[in-house]
């Protein structure tokens, strides 16, 4: 779509020649897709048979199935738009500054349909509730939080986790210039998610507060609470069973929590894209140069 035509049509039309062209990108890159919905697959195997045989069983063994998934849906979500922008920088300086392009039609055409991406990313990462139970028969929780539909819950959970990962990985395209940069930081920026989730190092005082930064830290939040892992035995009072168990604030089984743990990765996720929708516009500054 050149320039000309652009400046010619509506906001609208461009919006959707954009969704088109985008959604051809995707299906054309057949082994990049291939390996996108492959790897929840993989997620999924790895949480049934290394993480799952004490889910919904034990209070260690539940919160170590839901980290194995969290971990998964950061890093899925960001694998899927880290490089997404920036291998079109070259594209975008040319449109802005020829002025036939709409920035935020492009950025919103990329953020639809990595929605779309991260929604299959998520129904497939929740077959791993169904799979624990079919291998070891570990019964899941009778109900959700909110009603009857606890897959549902979980499902909602970890897409508006995957998508605020996604989104977080489009702020960060548009911000760096070059794509191998955006592949060699996606490591760094899973393993500060994973320190600070609050899962494998208890967090006090400052440490506590960069967690409510964390991705990782709301997530844990929704399937824990999901999985209401507050009401489940640990694991050594199978041999001591008066041992103390306090529940975490973290992981309450009420609807008002669940509602805020998800309204806070929405957050999370708009602002992610708005950010990176105002950095996106340093490009003209990089066809000056």
């Amino acid at each position: 779509m050149n320039t000309q035509t652009r400046r010619r049509i509506s906001a609208g039309q461009e919006l959707v020649l954009l969704l088109r062209e985008y959604f051809r990108i995707l299906i054309g890159n057949r082994r990049d897709l291939l390996v996108t919905l492959l790897f929840p697959v993989i997620a999924s195997f790895i949480t049934v048979w290394i993480a799952g045989e004490n889910m919904f069983v034990t209070y260690e063994g539940t919160k170590s199935a839901c980290f194995v998934l969290v971990s998964a849906a950061i890093w899925g979500g960001l694998f899927n738009s880290i490089q997404t922008i920036v291998k079109d920088r070259d594209m975008i300086k040319r449109n802005l500054v020829s002025g036939g392009m709409r920035l935020w039609c492009y950025t919103f055409s990329r953020a639809v349909l990595q929605f779309i991406l991260c929604a299959v990313q998520s129904a497939i990462l929740c077959t791993s509730f169904l799979g624990v139970s079919w291998r070891y028969g570990s019964e899941l929780p009778a109900d959700g939080i909110l009603g009857p539909h606890l897959l549902l819950e979980y499902f909602i959970s970890l897409l508006l986790l995957t998508y605020a990962a996604d989104t977080m990985g489009l702020m960060i395209s548009c911000i760096v210039k070059k794509a191998e940069t955006a592949s060699v930081l996606a490591p760094y920026i899973l393993i500060v998610q994973l320190i600070f989730s609050g899962i494998l190092f208890t967090l006090k005082g400052a440490a506590d507060k960069v967690s409510l930064l964390m991705l990782s830290r709301w997530g844990m939040e929704a399937l824990g609470s999901i999985s209401n892992v507050n009401d489940l035995p640990l694991k050594m009072q199978e041999e001591v069973p008066n041992l103390p168990h306090e529940a975490e604030d973290m992981f309450l089984w009420t609807p008002e929590h669940l509602r805020r743990v998800w309204l806070v990765l929405l957050i999370f996720a708009l602002a992610f894209l708005a950010v990176g929708n105002l950095l996106l516009h340093r490009v003209r500054k990089d066809a000056r140069d």
